[in-house]
Order: structure tokens, then C-alpha cells, then sequence
């Protein structure tokens, strides 16, 4: 399992089964405790052959609770209309001793 330490600017990076020009939509969407907390969409998306990757900023990994876990998950429409979902990722969030951004 990754960790994301609160307060932090990690690249999430993805690896999907076909080329990223391949795609109409995206979201890559960072969810705890049922709520959403995180919602990329494919304009701030990062896309390279069949890399789908993201920074975040040190105001979303705060938004994140500490020592919990935090589910990820892809969802994409492709140019010719077909919408598909990548299994839920878990991730563990880890705190940070002095809150807030530097």
C-alpha cells in the first residue's frame, strides 16, 4: 500500500491499459469515508502513452485525514464512448506533526 502524508505535493501515478490519446473524459477521484474529498478532472491531468499521473497541492493533502485510509479510483469515457472504472486503490494517509502548508 502507498502512503500520502497530509501537507505534502506527491505525483500519483497511474499505468492504464491503453494509450491516454485514447481519451474523450477522465476523472481520477480521491475519496474517505464515503465523502469525496478529491476530484481531478482530465484537464489537470497529466497524460504520456499510458501514464495518467497528478500532483496535488498541499491544500488537498490536507484536506485528507490523518492515519486513515483514502480510496482512489479512475474512471474515463474513450473517444469511441466507452466509460470504464479501474478497481478502487487504497492509500494510507499519513499526519504530519505541524499542520497547515510551508
Amino acid at each position: 500500500m502507498i502512503n500520502v502524508i497530509r501537507g505534502t505535493t506527491p505525483k500519483l501515478e497511474f499505468t492504464i491499459p491503453f494509450d491516454t490519446g485514447q481519451l474523450a473524459e477522465a476523472y481520477i477521484t480521491i475519496s474517505q469515508k464515503g465523502g469525496i474529498v478529491i476530484d481531478k478532472p482530465l484537464s489537470e491531468i497529466i497524460c504520456d502513452g499510458n501514464v495518467m499521473s497528478l500532483h496535488l497541492t498541499q491544500e488537498e493533502t490536507l484536506k485528507l485525514k490523518a492515519d486513515s485510509i483514502a480510496e482512489i479510483q479512475i474512471r474515463v469515457r474513450t473517444n469511441s464512448g466507452e466509460a470504464l472504472a479501474s478497481n478502487i486503490i487504497q492509500v494510507s494517509t499519513e499526519r504530519i506533526l505541524k499542520d497547515g502548508e510551508i
